[in-house]
């Protein structure tokens, strides 16, 4: 990369939007981000307002810009990353018709097991790499299909976050190839939106953006918006790809054997490859990156989120006052692995890999008189790494090396406790602005100024972690139990949660 050009990277997030300028080595000038609520309730529904988005965006754009002490000229280029699966429905007007509904609105489970008796739905997920769960666009086309037929009716556009912020400052509807592959509706092999896909959820092409690659860019927003986003006449806007795939990108874990675990709020396991690749048993995911390249892996709903519900459940009065997730974790300390024999399921919010259902839930199992506060902490954590190591085994190979981001990053039992349960070598890397940095990358190859996706002068890592030999033949053993337990638990998980909506009407006080 040429140090003296400068990009930005900017980050349409779940819950923010992160806009970051970086110099020619990847280094950070100025970082802003900016928040918007997530709209959720009872039903599952889990919304956001575009236009807040879009404020956020330009917003993040404007301060960072001013924060950087940069002139406007001297940024050349901005590339997107974006969350995966939001589907907003606009009219004719590029008015939304419904909010953005993000890939945690899980509204459209019964519409999907509708088109499961319907249709062999495997089919799509062989055709796409997206697995047939709620989180999906198709999922969710084939729920307003059912429920909002008048929606549906005034649409002219079925469209993702990213290809909504696009079209408000440069008037096209366009989707990068990446983003397009995780709909359930994009054949990405055969570079064209899915038939099958299409004929499942009743929509035709034209009410789809135009699929571009992720270096497509666009020049002069549009009138309206040239004085209210403060960049410069002849800066270039790179498309972009996914976030998932663009942290890889960002913290350098593109090698063959390079693994990324993050853990924030949910978690994901993935690796880039060059091969199209799914999973007889749809355990795992395959989208588009860039350059050719596929990101395979899975993601989870239950990281952090069963962290922070473990703080508030098993966190001292000082822990859940502070929201102090060090304390909490350093409970470990006191235990041996395994917790004295105490397995945790996780699945308080249903999950994505390595079972993409709702129909699941958590549990602690093996609890005796014997175990105390610090063996339930324990138990916690290390079921959120025996879920994440299910998704592994799928794509796992001995030569693997994990890259951690996200919270897990920041605690050192955490990443000792990831190296022994996934018996590799865990890198903890030098940046935490993954996502950013990987759009970054790809706004440098829109300006010709770097042809691969390793940035020329690589920083070393913040940390490395070994495994330790005897706490890996324990969780091998425990790794088993663990997953066996799933599996003979599922039928049981149905008829309790058919209780709980019988009796509880899907809510638990």
């Amino acid at each position: 990369m040429d140090n003296a050009v400068f990009v930005m990277g900017v980050d349409i997030g779940t819950t923010s939007t992160k806009a970051v300028i970086f110099d020619g080595n990847g280094e950070v000038i100025a970082r802003e981000s900016r928040g918007y609520p997530l709209l959720t309730d009872d039903s599952g529904m889990a919304e956001q307002e575009p236009e807040a988005i879009l404020d956020a965006v330009v917003t993040a754009m404007n301060v960072v810009m001013e924060h950087s002490g940069l002139d406007a000229e001297s940024v050349k280029a901005v590339a997107f990353s974006a969350a995966m699966h939001s589907l907003i429905a606009v009219d004719a007007d590029g008015k939304p018709l419904t909010n953005c509904i993000t890939w945690a609105d899980n509204r459209s489970s019964e519409a999907l097991e509708r088109r499961k008796r319907d249709f062999y739905l495997h089919q799509v997920y062989e055709k796409t790499g997206t697995p047939i769960h709620p989180m999906s666009p198709f999922a969710k086309i084939c729920w307003l299909q059912d429920d909002f037929p008048d929606i549906v009716a005034k649409t002219a556009h079925f469209i993702g976050i990213k290809s909504y912020v696009l079209h408000a400052l440069f008037g096209e509807y366009v989707i990068d190839e990446a983003l397009a592959s995780a709909s359930g509706l994009y054949n990405i092999v055969e570079h064209q939106w899915e038939p099958l896909a299409l004929d499942i959820t009743g929509i035709t092409t034209n009410q789809l953006s135009k699929v571009v690659t992720e270096t497509k860019a666009f020049q002069k927003v549009l009138p309206s918006w040239q004085n209210k986003l403060h960049m410069a006449e002849n800066t270039i806007f790179v498309v972009g790809s996914s976030d998932g795939a663009l942290a890889n990108v960002g913290i350098g874990s593109v090698g063959e054997h390079d693994v990324t675990l993050t853990v924030g709020t949910s978690g994901a396991v993935r690796k880039l490859t060059k091969k199209f690749h799914v999973d007889d048993w749809q355990r795992t995911f395959c989208y588009g990156v860039a350059d050719g390249y596929f990101v395979q892996g899975g993601a989870v709903n239950n990281g952090g989120a069963v962290i922070a519900w473990g703080l508030e459940q098993f966190g001292t009065k000082s822990e859940r006052e502070n929201h102090d997730f060090t304390s909490f974790i350093n409970a470990l300390k006191t235990t041996s692995p395994g917790a004295n024999g105490l397995l945790f399921q996780p699945y308080l919010l249903g999950e994505r890999a390595p079972y993409w259902t709702d129909q699941i839930r958590g549990s602690f199992i093996g609890v005796t008189i014997n175990h105390k506060r610090e063996h339930f902490i324990r138990a916690i954590l290390e079921g959120i790494a025996f879920n994440l190591a299910h998704v592994y085994e799928v794509i796992s190979d001995p030569n693997d090396k994990i890259y951690v981001t996200g919270g897990i990053s920041q605690n050192p039992i955490w990443c000792q406790l990831i190296a022994d349960v996934f018996r590799r070598e865990v890198i903890v890397p030098h940046t935490i602005e993954g996502s950013s940095l990987g759009a970054a990358i790809l706004a440098m190859q829109a300006l010709n100024k770097q042809t691969t996706f390793a940035l020329p002068n690589k920083l070393p890592p913040s940390q490395i972690y070994q495994p330790n030999p005897e706490n890996v033949v324990m969780y091998e053993e425990l790794k088993a139990i663990f997953k066996q337990m799933t599996e003979q638990l599922m039928s049981s998980y149905e008829r309790l949660i058919d209780w709980q909506k019988s009796h509880l009407n899907g809510k638990i006080e």
